[in-house]
C-alpha cells in the first residue's frame, strides 16, 4: 500500500460526499452551529420559559430543527441568498453566536408572546419555521455589511 504525500489541492474528505451522506453530515454540523453558538440565549429561554411555557418549548424546538435545515440549505447555497463564510472562520463568531442568539430568542420568546397574545399555539411552530428562516437568510447580507466578502478557503486572506 503506497502513501501518497496529500496536496494543497486534494478536496477534504467531507467534500467528497455525495447524495444523502453530504446531506446528513451538513445537517448534522448546522445543527451544531446553531446549538453552539445561540447558547448564550438559552439561559434567559431556560430562565423564564414560565411567562410562555406551552409556546416557548414547541417555537424553539422548531426553531432549532427547521433553523438546522435552512442554515443546511443556504450553507450548500442550494436556496442562494449569498456565500457563507467558513464553518471555521473565527474572526466571524462574534457575530454569528450574537446574531444567531438573537435569532433564537425572537423565535422562541417572541414567537410565544405573539401565541399567547393570538391565543392559539398554532402560531409557535409557524413562528419557529418562519423567524429562523428568514433570519438565517438574511445573514449573508449581514456578515458583508460587518465583515466585507466572504473567505471560501483558509489561506485566503481577506
Amino acid at each position: 500500500m503506497s502513501k501518497e504525500p496529500r496536496g494543497y489541492d486534494e478536496a477534504h474528505y467531507s467534500q467528497r460526499k455525495e447524495g444523502v451522506d453530504r446531506w446528513v453530515e451538513r445537517y448534522f454540523y448546522a445543527g451544531i452551529e446553531i446549538t453552539v453558538l445561540s447558547t448564550p440565549a438559552f439561559v434567559p429561554v431556560v430562565l423564564f420559559q414560565h411567562f410562555y411555557p406551552n409556546a416557548i418549548p414547541i417555537a424553539g424546538l422548531t426553531a432549532l430543527i427547521v433553523g438546522s435545515f435552512s442554515l443546511t440549505l443556504f450553507r450548500a447555497q442550494a436556496v442562494d441568498f449569498g456565500p457563507w463564510p467558513r464553518l471555521g472562520e473565527l474572526s466571524s463568531v462574534p457575530l454569528r453566536a450574537t446574531y444567531f442568539s438573537a435569532t433564537f430568542l425572537v423565535a422562541t420568546f417572541g414567537v410565544g408572546a405573539v401565541a399567547a397574545w393570538v391565543g392559539s399555539l398554532i402560531v409557535a411552530p409557524l413562528g419557529g419555521l418562519l423567524v429562523p428562516t428568514v433570519a438565517y437568510a438574511a445573514f449573508p447580507r449581514v456578515y458583508r455589511m460587518v465583515h466585507g466578502a466572504t473567505t471560501r478557503h483558509p489561506s485566503q486572506r481577506p
